[in-house]
């Protein structure tokens, strides 16, 4: 039996839930147990929560929001009950014991609840509500009954007494806040056990008149808008480059020594983990000294597209207990990289929250494409290049970061995506196969 019971909800939270369980295993209150209430995810959610510690998956088939809550501490044994969303990421190792101190301190209270922070690429409306919501002062709530579940604690004699409403569709939680003011309780807010949530609180604002409200609110908290949580630095996931490998490379090679300079160039990457080469040649993977997937064992090896390959690779790598946050998508027929590109690349998918992130280059020039029976420009105008937009000329195999849950779907682009801009036009150039 547990002193406390952490409930976390989850439906395809497969890019979350990996970095809320284990900020959870490391949190200096250890009397917890971990209850996880599935609502039939179809991705990798429950395969990647079942890495962590935990005491019962219970599934439930149509989801309201108070049932499943409740039905997660039907199955717990805490005397504290805590609810913390899937895609919240507990902010310290205290968060745990600072929320459960709150009923030391205060004798007549049912809940606290803590702050809830953004991550660095929050949308501003999303940040502007964060914000102005959760304060940097902690209170005791008498009449407001204001209480959120997506990072919250409460007694089990409480619940006992006032479980959640099983019919409403959202903000059970203050339907339940309600209740137990009303029954003579008090709820407490404390802003030092804080989460990290990328997740709004409001619909429906304004953008330019959010942005206006957010660009006076970064003044003053610049700190935390620019802020991730520990498992989200760079330094902190998990990236395995891939490489395709074309069959029989002529020992020696000017491709031989291609695919050398970047096997080099991904080895002194700081973000890199593990590299693994798309071919048949272990003799090949052995020189370089990376890991070797074969490419027989993949299907339709003849005529896998990359999305294929790079979908089927992770399934490899999975299958041998590694599981990558994202695959690195690397040509090696690209001589000539910026210096650096490859941890650019992972840092500004982490910074930026992207799905996707690759290397583009940067064309100002003008260009016409074929609409029926006709020609249309991509853009009209003749003004100099210092009052154009440039468009970008995808560069795919330079560097291309996805996020795994993405690469899963069938596809290395699609989702959030971001292009890191490459000026010069030399690392545009590619080889096929041939001596200089």
């Amino acid at each position: 039996m547990a002193e406390i019971s952490i409930i976390i909800r989850t439906k395809n939270e497969e890019k979350w839930i990996g970095h809320c369980l284990a900020m959870l295993e490391k949190q200096s209150f250890t009397d917890h147990e971990v209850i996880l209430v599935d609502n039939e995810s179809t991705d990798h959610t429950v395969e990647i929560a079942k890495r962590y510690k935990l005491q019962e998956i219970v599934n439930i088939g149509e989801f309201r929001p108070g049932n499943a809550i409740n039905e997660g501490i039907r199955m717990s044994s805490g005397d504290y009950i805590v609810c913390l969303s899937a895609h919240c990421v507990p902010k310290d190792r205290d968060w745990l014991a600072t929320l459960r101190r709150n009923f030391d301190i205060e004798k007549n209270i049912a809940g606290v609840y803590g702050r809830q922070l953004p991550v660095s690429y929050t949308d501003p409306v999303d940040k502007r509500d964060l914000l102005l919501v959760f304060g940097q002062d902690r209170r005791l709530q008498i009449k407001d009954y204001f209480f959120h579940n997506a990072n919250s604690m409460f007694r089990r004699d409480v619940w006992d007494t006032f479980p959640f409403d099983e019919d409403v569709t959202n903000i059970e939680d203050r339907v339940w806040g309600k209740q137990v003011i009303e029954a003579g309780y008090q709820i407490a807010y404390d802003p030092d056990a804080a989460v990290y949530h990328y997740h709004g609180l409001h619909q429906g604002n304004t953008p330019t008149r959010v942005k206006g409200v957010v660009s006076i609110i970064e003044q003053v908290d610049e700190h935390i808008l620019n802020d991730l949580p520990d498992s989200l630095y760079p330094d902190n996931i998990h990236i395995s480059a891939v490489l395709p490998v074309r069959e029989n490379i002529a020992v020696d090679s000017f491709e031989e020594k291609t695919l050398e300079r970047v096997v080099n160039q991904l080895k002194t990457a700081n973000y890199v983990d593990t590299i693994y080469l798309v071919c048949d040649s272990k003799a090949l993977a052995d020189k370089f000294d990376v890991a070797l997937i074969q490419r027989s064992k993949l299907a339709d090896v003849e005529s896998v597209s990359i999305d294929e390959l790079m979908r089927q690779s992770l399934d490899i790598i999975e299958s041998g207990s590694v599981f990558p946050d994202s695959l690195l998508y690397v040509n090696y027929e690209y001589p000539s990289r910026p210096e650096n590109l490859f941890d650019e690349l992972v840092l500004d998918a982490q910074f930026k929250g992207c799905d996707t992130m690759f290397a583009g280059l940067v064309d100002y020039g003008h260009y016409w494409f074929r609409s029926d029976d006709d020609f249309k420009q991509t853009d009209v105008s003749l003004r100099s290049r210092t009052e154009r937009e440039p468009v970008f000329r995808a560069l795919y195999g330079l560097g291309c970061v996805t996020s795994s849950e993405l690469i899963r779907t069938g596809t290395i682009v699609g989702g959030k995506i971001g292009i890191l801009p490459i000026e010069e036009k030399k690392h545009a150039s590619r080889i096929r196969h041939f001596e200089p």
